[in-house]
């Protein structure tokens, strides 16, 4: 009977034979397995299962191995799961794009049940290094850490921590290719908490310097707000390898926020448009202007979020500390609300799970803000 420390593999291979081999294999050797034969079902699992293994085929009805990788790893409940690719395409093409956006490993098509299993047995004894890393890790930064340090600065820091320490006592036996990608963990999770450190320090700016009363921003001239939208969602598109899905369509308007300000909310919205949809999908950024309305807003297909998700968003509004520790709520939406709401705009989240979402900041009068 599995337990908690029983290995959970996930299964993601649309030839039936294929897939019914692995699955007898893996049992065999003791470990529990959910399958699927499509990428939407492969995420769903994924997210309920979590998996210490996933195997995806490249080639997928209704999507791929490539898009499926990109889903879980934006996850942060799957994110560290172990990801092996298989592909019966001699090229390899698929497989360094896959390994590129951070697959573990790869088998070539055909290969024996023991390459199979010796393969699985390799990315666990992986997973299992990087969780006792952070765990440790975890546990020292709670003996010598504040308990009110957000859980977004606690993750990656771990991973800092966790994997350097596995690097320092272990590097002399560890293959080059290991290393290279444990160091770009490394930088990923320095990244991550760089960009969690300053959203968290501008809200506490933000709500600690209340604008004054009848102050008004300056409005970003027409030309400057087009460059600066269109520049950030390229570049942010282009981060996720996503430069033909993104659509710009922006109106000749100025709005009533700092350069940096702009990119901030362009930067996280177009962001997560790109995190929670899958690959080939459009993500809209639009700018219209029309019946003394100004509107910016960010459309895209993906994941979509519950009502449950939404309102947390909200909740966080009045940085609520408790709740915040309890929910470990992202910052970067929460951001973007006190950025608008501060210039006498409405911050608007329109959002259908399995549907998509739509970002909205709506100014009345688009020459006329409360702060900067």
């Amino acid at each position: 009977m599995a337990d908690e420390s029983t290995p959970r593999i996930l299964v993601i291979e649309d030839d039936p034979l294929l897939r019914e081999s692995l699955v007898l294999a893996l049992e065999r050797t003791g470990h529990l397995v959910k399958t699927s034969d499509n990428e939407a079902d492969g995420i769903r699992i994924a997210e309920e299962f979590i998996p210490h293994v996933v195997v995806s085929d490249i080639h997928l009805p209704s999507g791929d191995g490539i898009s499926l990788l990109q889903a879980l790893r934006s996850e942060e409940r799957t994110a560290l799961s172990q990801f092996i690719l298989m592909t019966g395409d001699r090229a390899n093409s698929g497989v360094r794009s896959g390994m590129d956006l951070g697959a573990d490993d790869y088998l070539q098509k055909p290969f024996t049940m023991e390459e199979f299993i010796n393969c699985v047995k390799a990315r666990l004894s992986r997973s299992e290094m990087i969780l006792k890393a952070e765990s440790r890790a975890m546990d020292k930064l709670r003996a010598t850490v504040s308990r009110t340090l957000p859980h977004e600065l606690f993750t990656p820091l771990a991973g800092v921590i966790g994997l350097s320490e596995m690097l320092l006592e272990d590097l002399e036996n560890l293959p080059p290719a290991e290393v290279k990608k444990m160091v770009k963990d490394i930088h990923d999770s320095g990244e991550r908490l760089l960009r969690t450190l300053k959203s968290y320090l501008t809200i506490l700016e933000i709500i600690n310097n209340p604008p004054l009363p009848g102050g008004k921003v300056p409005l970003l001239a027409a030309v400057d707000t087009r460059t600066v939208i269109n520049a950030t969602a390229v570049s942010i598109a282009a981060k996720h390898r996503r430069g033909e899905d993104v659509v710009l369509e922006l109106a000749e308007v100025g709005l009533p926020l700092s350069k940096s300000n702009l990119t901030t909310i362009v930067s996280e919205w177009v962001d997560n448009a790109c995190k929670f949809s899958a690959p080939g999908m459009p993500v809209r950024v639009t700018l219209t202007s029309a019946c003394g309305r100004t509107i910016l807003q960010v459309t895209d297909k993906g994941r979509g979020m519950s009502d449950e998700q939404v309102r947390e968003i909200g909740a966080f509004k009045q940085f609520d500390r408790p709740h915040y520790e309890q929910q470990g709520l992202g910052l970067g939406l929460t951001l973007t609300q006190h950025l608008i709401e501060r210039t006498g705009a409405r911050f608007r989240i329109e959002s259908e799970v399995g549907k998509g979402t739509v970002l909205t900041a709506e100014w009345d009068q688009p020459s006329v803000g409360s702060g900067p």
